[in-house]
């Protein structure tokens, strides 16, 4: 279905999908528009459609591009094996900082799709996220030893905290770099979260 846009090459393809996250992940569905994506991918309007029949297509395409790079990303980077609470935060959040790396926009994009209410897109929505129970990205927590807790210590409340810290990071970075301009600083945050995890795993566990 969308074999002309998938042949370009991937310079160009990474500029529209980076330029589309972006507007859709700021402007949600309805306001989002296909001039700017456009404008920030630097190629036509015309262009945008020709790969791609309407802005609902450009919108689902950017869905399940997504899964398949994360899921990619997790079968590569993060071993399911591994019972390690910290261990396996640790190669999520790797996993995280890859995608950040290519697509900046790729994880605010997935946030707002979940709270999307517009009725043209909504209703697909809802199926996409119920069928992702048998995604891969579901399992991704799974299995974790809970004995190496501490008595009264949550591993679902320990795996919220640390999820909302990776979060935090990840904000608190975007910020510095829009400041200075730079480039987001990838090893900046991998150091930092290990600092973190050091400090939650004395917390948490025995």
């Amino acid at each position: 279905m969308f074999s002309k846009f998938l042949s370009i090459e991937e310079e160009k393809r990474d500029r529209v999908i980076n330029a589309a996250l972006k507007e859709f992940a700021m402007k949600g569905y309805t306001a989002a528009s296909t001039n700017e994506i456009a404008k920030e991918a630097g190629i036509s309007k015309g262009l945008v459609f020709h790969y791609f029949k309407s802005k609902k297509d450009l919108y689902f395409f950017l869905y399940d591009h997504t899964l398949e790079v994360v899921n990619g990303e997790l079968r590569e980077t993060v071993d399911l094996l591994e019972t390690d609470l910290f261990i396996r935060m640790q190669q999520v959040t790797r996993l995280r900082m890859s995608v950040f790396g290519k697509y900046p926009s790729m994880m605010d994009y997935m946030k707002s799709v979940y709270l999307e209410e517009a009725e043209e897109v909504r209703p697909d929505v809802l199926e996409r996220i119920q069928s992702m129970s048998a995604n891969d990205y579901g399992q991704i927590f799974s299995g974790i030893d809970t004995t190496k807790f501490k008595d009264g210590v949550s591993s679902e409340r320990a795996i919220n905290v640390i999820l909302w810290t990776v979060e935090g990071l990840g904000e608190q970075y975007k910020e510095r770099s829009k400041l200075t301009g730079g480039e987001l600083d990838l090893d900046g945050i991998m150091d930092e979260f290990d600092r973190y995890m050091e400090m939650f795993k004395t917390t948490f566990y025995k």
